[in-house]
């Protein structure tokens, strides 16, 4: 099962360019403050802004992907470093290459995604034309597939929202996380370093909230989300098929033997190679118990125990 942890960054649309009939709908009846923070406020929007930045990683293997918008570039580009990944292009590409990441069990793993995230990506994707790969909003009370860590935090939103105010930078230095925020850098400074050109830096720093996010979901996932009963039984079936992967190991098959000790020769050669494969710490013991296994099935049935299974 994949494990995805997204972030994304949007900006506006700048206010002039939309029509004006847009315009005065959004700011009637609102204060000349609130009317100016209305004007600003269009990254918070997929209908008034656009995503320019897709950051994800896979914590099974630990590979990462930025996709970011290029304003005029018609082509997708990709560049490699490291376990790093680049891809840019146009918002309709970068959504294309974003949707083919995802397989029909895969998890999407975000901080407030199912308020801001998630819609954004379907909203956005369905007004380029694309159609969404899969619901990444869904069952709300649930972390399986969609899996929302700010969520866990506030308890679905039964806490006081006054009480418990905290963003991703808060809850990750919280639990010990170290985050990309600092002073003078933050989510605010996206649309700035937009309009500058600084697009592959916003690449860099949406990265950096995904890596954020993935090492806080590590501490949650062993201690808050196993009280998930849809999260805990994916991760039980998840563990077990790992298991089952793991052991669709082929031995070799023993050959006829005519006497004791070639038997016993086979069966030692065939453990070693179960041994290595397993990666066990005592080959000793694993020696032991697969001869003692092999003997067993080998003894005459009325030298069995009959109590056992």
């Amino acid at each position: 099962m994949k494990k995805l942890v997204i972030d994304i960054e949007t900006v506006g649309i700048p206010w002039d360019e939309h029509d004006p009939y847009v315009r005065e709908y959004l700011i009637k009846g609102l204060s000349d403050g609130d009317a100016e923070e209305a004007r600003r406020a269009g990254g918070l929007s997929p209908f008034r802004g656009k995503i320019v930045a897709i950051g994800v990683i896979n914590i099974e293997d630990g590979r990462s992907c930025a996709l970011y918008e290029v304003p005029g570039q018609l082509d997708v580009r990709t560049e490699k470093a490291g376990f790093r990944t680049y891809i840019s292009g146009t918002e309709k590409q970068i959504l294309e290459k974003f949707w083919g990441f995802f397989e029909s069990d895969s998890r999407f793993i975000s901080f407030n995604g199912r308020q801001f995230d998630g819609p954004f990506l379907m909203i956005r994707s369905a007004i380029n034309g694309l159609i969404p790969k899969r619901d990444l909003v869904g069952y709300r009370y649930g972390f399986h597939p969609n899996c929302d860590l700010r969520e866990a935090l506030n308890f679905f939103g039964t806490v006081n929202a006054r009480q418990f105010k905290f963003n991703l930078d808060l809850a990750c230095k919280a639990f010990g996380v170290t985050t990309s925020k600092s002073e003078g850098i933050d989510g605010r400074s996206v649309e700035t370093w937009y309009r500058a050109g600084r697009h592959r830096e916003i690449a860099d720093y949406c990265l950096e909230d995904v890596r954020a996010t993935a090492e806080l979901y590590d501490k949650l996932a062993a201690t808050l989300l196993i009280f998930n009963n849809d999260f805990r039984t994916t991760e039980e079936k998840d563990q077990r098929q790992k298991l089952a992967d793991r052991s669709a190991i082929q031995i070799p098959m023993l050959p006829m033997l005519s006497d004791e000790s070639s038997f016993i020769q086979s069966v030692t050669e065939t453990s070693l190679t179960l041994a290595s494969s397993l990666d066990v710490a005592t080959v000793e013991e694993v020696l032991a118990k697969h001869q003692a296994a092999i003997l067993e099935k080998l003894a005459p049935a009325a030298d069995r125990d009959d109590d056992a299974l």
